[in-house]
């Protein structure tokens, strides 16, 4: 099999990606996964050592990208600058114990960092909404809010845990056993939750309206960020 990712790519088919979501492309995904994890491993192989500032160079340049990415689907681009910088900071300290491949320890880092980082933004987004209420509503940010309004609304039925379950499916690809390292849970408890949580989210698209809010709620469970 030829090793190729459509993950990420623009103009995706809304009920192709919906789907992904849901887990119909299991299969597929795995592939994709196995493909992706032989690209890491051979990447990392080109890794100084962890002694050597250019192993921080190095696994800064294979990563950062995608903790960038998965800061950004959940604080936002002002605050995942700063959850980067934090990420790779504690990786540098903790770089005897930063396993290989590093994917799923950095985003587990991550995800304690935006868990710290939500506290501080939650203040900052009152304050900001509470101004922007004051202002009319253009066409474009009344959509936006919309289309998070129901992406959300998915999410939130869930719970925590199963919701960022499925943003590490849908958003990062990852595969069952990295999530559990990120989340610090059972492979087995992991892929319990994810299929369930699957289910879950299949009955809430299903729910009154299904089309126009499929349509709408597409883009933000695949993590495009506005």
């Amino acid at each position: 099999m030829k090793c190729t990712s459509s993950l990420g790519r623009e103009g995706h088919n809304e009920d192709h990606d919906a789907a992904v979501f849901v887990g119909v492309q299991d299969s597929r995904q795995n592939e994709l996964s196995r493909c992706g994890e032989e690209r890491e491993l051979l990447s990392m192989r080109q890794l100084p050592p962890p002694q050597d500032l250019e192993w921080l160079e190095s696994l800064f340049k294979l990563y950062s990208k995608r903790v960038r990415a998965f800061a950004i689907r959940r604080v936002g681009p002002d605050a995942a600058d700063d959850v980067v910088s934090e990420v790779f900071g504690i990786a540098w300290k903790r770089r005897p114990n930063v396993p290989e491949p590093a994917l799923p320890w950095l985003l587990r880092t991550a995800h304690h960092v935006v868990s710290h980082e939500r506290r501080g933004l939650a203040r900052r987004l009152n304050l900001r909404d509470a101004i922007a209420g004051a202002l009319p509503d253009t066409p474009k940010a009344g959509a936006d809010a919309s289309s998070r309004v129901l992406a959300d609304s998915v999410l939130s039925e869930l719970s925590s845990t199963d919701a960022e379950i499925l943003r590490l499916t849908a958003w990062e690809g990852l595969t069952p056993r990295e999530i559990a390292v990120v989340l610090d849970l059972s492979d087995a408890a992991t892929r319990t939750r994810l299929k369930r949580a699957r289910q879950r989210a299949q009955q809430l698209l299903n729910d009154s309206d299904p089309a126009p809010r499929l349509a709408v709620v597409t883009p933000h469970l695949q993590g495009e960020p506005s």
